[in-house]
């Protein structure tokens, strides 16, 4: 059921996407440092879009690597924890009377 939602929402995202640019098939004109192109609306679109992902991603790396860490700092500490349990359980109980 998930895998029909999933297909059905990428279907209308790209059928959106291309009733966007048949609607918008203009040419814009596009300027940068090194000279200036002439290119279709949707296809700036686009580009902006993944410009900015991009980005937006590379922004987020500092907190996933500080996230990396806590996880192995964790994990090495869970497995001391495990490894002290065991230790513990190996060990013979006295009675105290």
């Amino acid at each position: 059921m998930s895998r029909i939602f999933k297909l059905t929402l990428v279907l209308l995202v790209f059928l959106l996407g291309l009733a966007l640019h048949l609607k918008n098939n203009h040419f814009v004109h596009f300027e940068y440092y090194l000279g200036s192109i002439d290119l279709p609306l949707s296809f700036m679109l686009v580009l902006a879009l993944i410009v900015g992902a991009v980005l937006g991603i590379f922004a987020c790396f500092p907190w996933l690597i500080a996230l990396q860490r806590d996880n192995a700092r964790l994990s090495r500490q869970a497995r001391l924890a495990e490894r002290e349990i065991d230790n513990l359980r190996v060990i013979p109980v006295r009675d105290i009377h």
